[in-house]
């Protein structure tokens, strides 16, 4: 168990070095991204709105077993930086976005450690 625990930390920092160089972050379950979102909004609850350190083994049992956990992570933090800095206002109901958020931060285009903010905002439906 140690050594699956071990491996799991050397590959997520393996993937997380390569998306630091710009590379190819996969297209994840939408899924997936609703419960780590749904965990992390717990979380917050729980301890009075701070973001606490979601641990791989709690992000394990959020997602589905083939799930690509970092690459998870890494569009749910995106996803999130871009809840606080107030650009998904028009697709969010108190701390939940729309599906079609969800549904776009999983699959869209991804080099590196961020969305192009303009294009990801641009597929998302109006509501005009």
């Amino acid at each position: 168990m140690a050594d699956e625990q071990s491996d799991r930390v050397t590959s997520f920092r393996a993937f997380i070095q390569s998306a630091e160089q710009g590379g190819e972050v996969p297209s994840v379950s939408e899924d997936d991204l609703k419960s780590l979102h749904a965990v992390c909004v717990d979380r917050s609850r729980r301890y009075s709105g701070k973001d606490g350190v979601v641990g791989l083994e709690v992000m394990a049992r959020a997602c589905s077993p083939d799930a690509n956990l970092p690459a998870v992570w890494l569009r749910h933090t995106e996803l999130r930086l871009l809840v606080r800095q107030g650009l998904l206002e028009n697709w969010r109901h108190g701390t939940v976005p729309d599906d079609a958020v969800f549904r776009v931060a999983a699959t869209f285009p991804m080099n590196g450690l961020h969305f192009d903010r303009e294009a990801f905002t641009g597929l998302l439906p109006s509501w005009t």
